[in-house]
């Protein structure tokens, strides 16, 4: 199976012309955005453990985008996995 093509910009271009990208700190609809889980679920995440790691500055919730990417990098499951293969 190939590969969709895209015109997503190459992470070196994106640091080239912000070299703080990664580091910046992004809200909760970011995350959202960004990894497609809902809000709420990450609100629940945070009280029960589990999802990327997160800031409380002060009443604010915070994710480092750094984080949240390498959280979605850990979450990738190799095709096939057969540990993760549910049978319908």
């Amino acid at each position: 199976m190939s590969r969709p093509h895209h015109n997503f910009p190459e992470i070196e271009d994106i640091l080239q012309d912000n070299p703080g990208w990664l580091d910046e700190a992004i809200d909760t609809p970011s995350v959202s955005r960004l990894t497609g889980v809902p809000a709420c679920t990450l609100a629940t995440w945070r009280c029960r453990g589990g999802g990327p790691a997160f800031m409380k500055l002060g009443a604010a919730v915070r994710y480092r985008r750094r984080t949240v990417l390498k959280w979605l990098a850990d979450c990738e499951k190799p095709q096939g996995d057969a540990k993760d293969q549910r049978h319908v």
